[in-house]
């Protein structure tokens, strides 16, 4: 009996470097974030200048590391065509070890060396993602391909459910023995790079500059394309900031390690009922409901932080934000991968990559200079969140732009469909006429 395709080596490795990513992503912005955030402070003491002084290297790292994530995109399509794409994931799989490298030699240093490991990190998940996200389909056939994706998603939550709790415990005893961790994990990452093997390549230009002529010049005929880019840049300025911002208000209010692994991984569990549920109720049409429900509960809880902050608001504002945002994450990946097959310009597969990336740097460079911002105010004034609440309250501006830039896109596409039956009507009447 032939072995299913889904299964073969390339397809697990595919599968194990999405989980190792994780992890290394789960080390980078929770427990590395929090020794940002705390260091020069002692335990048990709140030094709010320091804590500010922190959180400005924090806006640093983010702002350099998206960056150089989008000076990446804009040159790497040009290779993409004529080098096997698992290589640049094995580049950028050596990166991410380097970047635990440097946290590990630089830990009583690393407000110092921030714009280095920034800059490291972004170059390492320009190479990984350029050439990942363009990977699946030269290994997974589109026999497999749901049940691939499926596979995977269910992999990677349940990397999110199992290592925030046990990285956080481990980090709160030796921050030292998570590096150790981490060095094991970049090893298997690497390893399991090289073990992807492309079947087959499709040989696409790169016109990145022709392409953004014509998307422009096209702007009418494109419109779900450009809504697409929006949402991107919202999903951009929103989701990552907030990811920051959770890893603050916890660290910050709860003041462990563990309590922020804790939160972590068993609202990720309860966000696989919510994605259960979501689809098995979904119907394109019905998706405003499910976007315009997250959007307003998520809404709601940081007006509770910003008129109380305490354990209490934030823990409520991690819940809802963890379990409930996975639907808009859906909407999103969907509708990104999916828009430039609706528009029959498979061609520019590559270029259009590049563009979403452009925007969603955009949208989180934007939010962590506000972030290096509100710290750099908040020092200024002896210290304080004061800039910080009023950071948290435009991110959540961008986070409702976000979910009604979805509910516009969804609803061109539902245009678009109904244009296409019924052109697609007209030449079946003009056919039976003849």
């Amino acid at each position: 009996m032939k072995k299913s395709k889904l299964f073969d080596l390339s397809g697990i490795s595919i599968v194990a470097c999405d989980c190792l990513q994780a992890v290394i992503c789960i080390f980078i912005d929770l427990f590395f974030i929090s020794k940002v955030l705390r260091f020069n402070i002692m335990d048990g003491a709140v030094d709010q200048i320091q804590l500010s002084h922190n959180i400005v290297s924090i806006g640093l790292f983010y702002a350099i590391d998206y960056l150089v994530i989008i000076l990446c995109y804009s040159w790497t399509g040009y290779f993409l065509k004529k080098i096997n794409k698992s290589i640049f994931v094995s580049i950028g799989s050596c990166l991410l070890a380097a970047v635990v490298l440097l946290v590990y030699f630089l830990q009583d240093n690393i407000i110092t060396f921030i714009p280095l490991i920034a800059s490291v990190y972004g170059l390492a998940w320009g190479f990984f993602s350029a050439g990942y996200h363009n990977l699946t389909s030269e290994v997974i056939s589109s026999k497999y391909q749901t049940k691939f994706f499926a596979v995977k998603k269910i992999m990677f939550q349940l990397v999110y459910i199992i290592f925030p709790i046990c990285l956080g415990y481990i980090a709160d005893i030796d921050f030292s023995i998570v590096t150790y961790i981490m060095f094991v994990v970049s090893a298997l990452l690497i390893v399991f790079s090289f073990l992807i093997k492309p079947k087959k390549t499709y040989k696409l230009d790169f016109h990145l500059l022709s392409f953004s002529k014509q998307i422009v010049k096209e702007k009418e005929k494109v419109k779900p394309l450009w809504l697409v880019y929006l949402q991107a840049f919202f999903r951009g300025a929103s989701y990552d900031c907030f990811t920051t911002l959770i890893t603050i208000l916890v660290i910050t209010n709860v003041g462990s390690n563990s309590s922020l692994g804790m939160y972590q991984s068993i609202f990720t569990a309860i966000s696989l009922i919510t994605m259960m549920f979501y689809l098995k109720f979904y119907r394109k049409k019905r998706s405003k409901w499910f976007i315009g429900g997250t959007v307003t509960l998520v809404t709601c809880t940081i007006i509770g932080i910003l008129a109380a902050t305490n354990e209490i608001t934030i823990i409520i504002f991690y819940a809802v934000y963890v379990i409930l945002n996975v639907i808009l994450m859906s909407v999103s990946d969907s509708r990104r991968s999916g828009v430039i097959r609706v528009l029959s310009m498979h061609s520019h597969i590559l270029e259009n990559t590049a563009v979403t990336e452009f925007w969603l740097g955009a949208g989180r460079i934007l939010s962590s200079c506000l972030l290096l911002v509100s710290g750099v105010l908040d020092g200024m004034m002896g210290g304080g969140t004061l800039f910080l609440k009023i950071v948290l309250g435009i991110v959540c501006g961008f986070y409702c732009m976000y979910g009604l830039s979805l509910i516009f896109l969804e609803k061109a596409l539902i245009k678009q469909d109904e244009e296409f039956k019924k052109a697609h009507m007209a030449e079946v009447i003009e056919k039976v006429e003849d």
